[in-house]
């Protein structure tokens, strides 16, 4: 334990520089897209390849997590990336059935209501590269290969956005060459991981092998079916919930909310940017504890990093709460000014959305698959009732919110079952389930605090008004330097005694002091 902890550290600032340097990227592109193709176009887009997304998800019932955890531990191991490889290709080959299904008509109209029916291929093409550009990369990480494939995200991340630009400038910028554009930066990223994943085993001496020895893809089946059955109900009641509440948001309130949530989820996910580094490098942690049969280093993984996750997630989430004005018009612009309410309450989504890959990684290291099947039945009937009431018209005993009311659904319903994972994992591992969800509650309210405070600050000093750019970088600014001064003062917020805090300013000075 004490040799993987630098290696963890390491990669984990790696894969957080890479992350903060992919930012500026992630935030163009998505000031790009809803003001090129407006809130109907961008809400077609948007639920066409989210209803895609969800059925790979489906396709995958925790197949790539199996494969992450079993590569994880047995990292020579050629032949689990060949049956991998075979694995991906009956997907793609579902995904295609499916989007050709979606062109008959009958079929089409009801699922993708008031959506070109066309888009079906494209977004389901999209969908696929999408999840196999995951698979990849968690490959990478999986064999201890992270510095190099983030290299490779950076860069065509880079260039992609730069051909993003480019169309946009030249007017060119629509649904069609949007596609395009998805394509190439997917295939090439994909494409660069597998050149990382092939450089790894030639630095090793070894070939790549991608046949299967006669009997091991039925070892294989064998292995990744034994994890993964219990999830097929869980994949699939997920699936059903996440694709039947953007459904029902389609059906009740059309594109045009649908734009405003597809908005409000993006600017959510650039606040997630800062902590998905950390997640996959912790549960590859977690399944080699758990391959020891160490659940006190599972219980010390979870104490240290979950409430420093929550707090780096807090930190963008609280601000883009308090700024959520200027962002929509950063972001969307004027006719996007509705989407305001919906982006300040899911600026809380990437709050327990770390918690709760790192509470689900749990079960997926100690195989209890079983558990989150049983889970994914639970929220299945209190997410799915909570997303009718808040979306339905009266008639049907519902508020009709739209995207509000889907933002409120996506926050509440996460919170409360990401808190349920962290309680059952606390049954079996060292873990103080009530010390966590405390810090879960004060850590907000005082950066929320700060936030607003720095908000009106910034206001007070007459700079422009709330979506003046210039007054938005002083208020961040502002707010950057309480929390860190929050943070100094107060280590606790960040899940640290000072004793830790003491070790860590011990060890940048030593760091200083070595000889270049």
């Amino acid at each position: 334990m004490h040799s993987a902890t630098p290696t963890l550290a390491r990669r984990y600032i790696f894969k957080l520089l890479a992350n903060i340097a992919s930012v500026p990227v992630y935030l163009v592109m998505e000031a790009i897209l809803p003001r090129a193709l407006g809130p109907q176009m961008y809400g077609n887009y948007s639920f066409a390849t989210n209803v895609f997304q969800q059925f790979t998800g489906f396709l995958d019932m925790g197949t790539s997590t199996c494969f992450y955890n079993a590569l994880s531990r047995r990292q020579r191991e050629a032949g689990l990336i060949a049956f991998y490889l075979r694995v991906s290709a009956l997907v793609l080959g579902v995904m295609s059935l499916a989007a050709l299904c979606m062109q008959i008509p009958a079929a089409g109209n009801l699922l993708l209501p008031d959506i070109p029916l066309w888009l079906a291929p494209l977004a389901a093409f999209w969908a696929f590269l999408t999840w196999w550009g995951r698979v990849l990369r968690s490959m990478n990480d999986a064999v201890g290969a992270t510095i190099a494939s983030e290299m490779t995200r950076t860069v065509t991340s880079l260039l992609a956005v730069g051909l993003l630009g480019l169309l946009f400038w030249a007017d060119s910028l629509n649904i069609h060459t949007l596609f395009a554009q998805q394509y190439l930066m997917l295939g090439v990223t994909a494409l660069g991981y597998w050149l990382v994943t092939r450089r790894v085993w030639q630095q090793r001496g070894e070939v790549l092998r991608l046949a299967l020895a006669p009997g091991q893809g039925r070892a294989y089946s064998r292995e990744f079916f034994a994890y993964s059955h219990p999830l097929l109900v869980q994949a699939l009641l997920s699936f059903v919930l996440l694709t039947g509440e953007r459904w029902l948001l389609q059906w009740f309130d059309g594109s045009v909310e649908q734009g405003f949530f597809a908005l409000s989820q993006k600017v959510s996910m650039a606040c997630f940017l800062f902590v998905s580094a950390m997640t996959p490098l912790v549960m590859r942690e977690l399944s080699i504890a758990w391959g020891r049969d160490d659940r006190e280093g599972m219980g010390r993984l979870l104490t240290r990093f979950a409430p420093l996750l929550y707090v780096v997630a807090a930190y963008f989430s609280c601000f883009t709460l308090a700024e959520g004005s200027a962002l929509v018009s950063f972001f969307g612009g004027p006719q996007f000014a509705a989407a305001t309410l919906p982006v300040q309450i899911m600026a809380l989504y990437p709050l327990h959305q770390a918690y709760g890959q790192l509470a689900g990684s749990v079960f997926h290291a100690a195989n209890r698959t079983r558990v989150l099947r049983n889970m994914a039945a639970l929220e299945c009937v209190y997410g799915f009732g909570t997303a009718w009431f808040l979306l339905a018209p009266p008639e049907y005993f519902g508020l009709n919110m739209g995207a509000v009311g889907l933002a409120v659904k996506t926050v509440c319903v996460q919170a409360v079952t990401v808190n349920l994972y962290l309680w059952l994992a606390s049954r079996f591992i060292p873990l103080n389930f009530w010390r966590n969800l405390g810090h879960q509650i004060w850590s907000l309210a005082l950066l929320l605090a700060l936030a607003f405070a720095c908000r009106e600050g910034s206001l007070s000093l007459g700079l422009g008004d709330q979506d003046s750019f210039a007054r938005f970088l002083l208020s961040g600014l502002l707010y950057t330097c309480c929390v860190g001064a929050l943070c100094l003062a107060l280590p606790q917020v960040m899940g640290f005694s000072r004793q830790d805090m003491k070790e860590i300013f011990l060890r940048l000075k030593k760091s200083r002091a070595r000889p270049e």
